[in-house]
Parts: structure tokens; C-alpha cells; sequence
């Protein structure tokens, strides 16, 4: 018998081409600027240690093109760089010399179409990345020149308010964690009523999926505790601190959270979850600061207790009895 043709994709020239032309731009963070290929795209392509850090850029240009709009020719290149016809055809002949088989000349179009075999030079082009960067988009934390794509598909996410960030605050707190130093600020707590003022010694920066945190050494309450960015009210003076970040125990020790469906869902139901949660062999485990626990079980629908939480039941926690040690105690956060 002879081998069946392999199964081909179809020339995505003419679905962007179109798109293309004066669309909003689109992608996260700029596929993280100046990321490296891994260690195995490094042994297969040593030459790329050799390649400047600007067209190293060019080169994942090149490639988050051919891996989501499955298209790339001089003109993108120049357009996007402002750079010469030659040194883009320079680069082009780069990647091609560096991945062979991603991409292959398309004569009637004039452009370089992704090859059915094409798999990404860069870990920028990844899915998460991609997604990353239109929710950055969508959110106005980007700006479409920010961005490698030339076609934008619409997208919405959940509306949250915007959560107040002081320039002058944050740029205190960075100095004092650079600086192992302590900070005087004005806190106002929901938690309970106390002396706006105090002293901490920040170490780390927390994010729960809405806002951000300062994790630090808070002097009134001799504990570590986690601030809201958004409820320091100001920043004043640095002074020298003893605190030793080493010292917070609950950031420091990490918690293997082990996810498997729930046993009541059908096996459809659960081949879906493990499929939604990338599980293998039925479970997926999570490393997760002891210090970020309490988020984490909020945002997977978990209660403090690391139990569903009332009407969820597409996963549970596999080793919860292995984690009871650390849950947060109620109110602790």
C-alpha cells in the first residue's frame, strides 16, 4: 500500500492577507522581549548563541508570525523594525537556515507560509504567551506597537475595577527590598481598627489574579504579613531593619497540591477535566508557595479548609490530608 498524503495546512496567506492590512495589532507582552530558546532549541541550533540580541527579536518575530498567522514576508519585517530590505531578507534567510522545515516559500503569494510540520523555534510563541498577550492588549497594559501580530480577534474579559497603585509608593517599596531596608507607611486595614502608621520590611511582591500585594515583616504585628498595594495610604522614610526575608517560613516552604476530578462527575465528565487541567494519569499537582495558599484555594474554588466550595464539584484536592498543615487558618489572610 502506499503511505496516504500527509494532511496538509491549508495556505493561510489568503485568510490573514486580507486581516492584515491596517488591523489592530495584537499580542501580549511582546513575546517576552528578549526570551531565549530552551536548552534543547539551543543544542539543536548552537548558531543562535552567536545571533545579537536585536535580531535575535527579529528571528521571534519571525516565528510568532509563522506560528499564529502562519505567514511572514520581507515587508512585515521592515514594517515592524523599520529596517532595510536586505537586512530583513538577512533574517528571513536565518530562520530558515535554523529551522529548515518551519516554513516554506509560497510563489504565487510571494510570502513564506508555515509548513504542516512548523514547530516554534521560540518558547514565545507559545499559547500562553499568545493569550497572555491579548488579555494585556484588551486590558490597555499594551499598546498594539507592543505587539507581533497584525491580525487581533475580538476579546473580552471579566471587568474589574482598577485597583489604585501609587508610582511613588511602589517605586519606595522596590528601593526598599533592593535595599533590605524598612518603610514607614500609612496602612488603613479592613481586617480590623488599627494605627494607620507602622513600620515593614518588604521582601517579595504577591498577585492573586485582581490585585497585588507587598508580602513584609510587619514591625506592630511582629509577624509576616501581606499588605494591598491598594490600601497603602503613603510611603515616607527607609531605615535600616534586622528582618531577614529568609526568616518568613510560610513564603519560603512550598505546598505539592495534587488536583483529580471529582469522583462524582461521569467518565465523560471527567475525561473533560482532565483534559480542561492537562492531567496525566487522572491528576495534575500544582507547586505553590505556603505564604500564596489561601489565593490559590480561592481562585480554584476551594474554601479555606481546601473543600469545594458549595456547588463546585469538577475537582478536588487529592492530598488534602498531606496539606491540612498548612491551610490558612481562618482570617489569617
Amino acid at each position: 500500500m502506499t503511505d496516504q498524503p500527509k494532511h496538509r495546512r491549508p495556505n493561510p496567506s489568503a485568510k490573514f492577507s486580507s486581516q492584515a492590512k491596517g488591523s489592530d495589532g495584537v499580542i501580549d507582552a511582546i513575546p517576552e522581549v528578549g526570551s531565549r530558546p530552551s536548552k534543547k532549541q539551543r543544542s539543536e541550533s548552537s548558531d543562535l548563541g552567536q545571533v545579537k540580541w536585536s535580531q535575535e527579536r527579529r528571528l521571534q518575530f519571525v516565528d510568532f508570525r509563522l506560528q499564529w498567522e502562519g505567514r511572514i514576508n520581507r515587508k512585515d519585517v521592515t514594517e515592524f523594525f523599520k529596517i532595510s530590505v536586505p537586512q530583513a531578507s538577512a533574517d528571513i534567510a536565518l530562520y530558515v537556515e535554523l529551522a529548515p522545515g518551519n516554513l516554506q516559500y509560497d510563489t504565487s503569494s510571494r510570502t513564506y507560509v508555515a509548513s504542516a510540520s512548523f514547530t516554534p523555534l521560540f518558547e514565545s510563541s507559545g499559547p500562553r504567551q499568545y493569550l497572555s498577550q491579548l488579555l494585556a492588549l484588551e486590558r490597555k497594559i499594551l499598546i498594539d506597537e507592543q505587539t507581533f501580530l497584525s491580525f487581533r480577534p475580538p476579546v473580552a474579559s471579566v471587568p474589574i475595577p482598577s485597583r489604585t497603585i501609587e508610582s511613588t509608593t511602589l517605586a519606595l517599596m522596590l528601593r526598599a527590598i533592593a535595599e533590605r531596608a524598612m518603610l514607614e507607611i500609612r496602612y488603613q486595614s479592613i481586617a480590623r481598627d488599627e494605627e494607620p502608621t507602622r513600620y515593614i520590611s518588604p521582601h517579595a511582591f504577591g498577585y492573586d489574579g485582581v490585585r497585588w500585594h507587598v508580602r513584609a515583616y510587619c514591625h506592630l504585628r511582629k509577624g509576616f504579613r501581606d499588605f494591598v498595594f491598594g490600601r497603602i495610604l503613603s510611603a515616607g522614610r527607609l531605615m535600616a531593619t534586622i528582618i531577614d526575608p529568609a526568616d518568613d517560613r510560610e513564603w519560603s516552604t512550598y505546598v505539592k497540591i495534587v488536583l483529580t476530578p471529582d469522583a462524582s462527575l461521569t467518565s465523560e465528565q471527567r475525561r473533560g477535566v482532565e483534559i480542561d487541567y492537562g492531567m496525566s494519569g487522572g491528576k495534575v499537582t500544582i507547586d505553590c508557595r505556603q505564604a500564596m495558599l489561601f489565593y490559590t484555594l480561592r481562585t480554584l474554588n476551594f474554601e479555606v479548609n481546601g473543600l469545594p466550595r458549595k456547588g463546585e464539584r469538577q475537582l478536588v484536592i487529592a492530598n488534602l490530608k498531606d496539606i491540612k498543615p498548612f491551610l490558612p487558618n481562618p482570617g489569617q489572610a
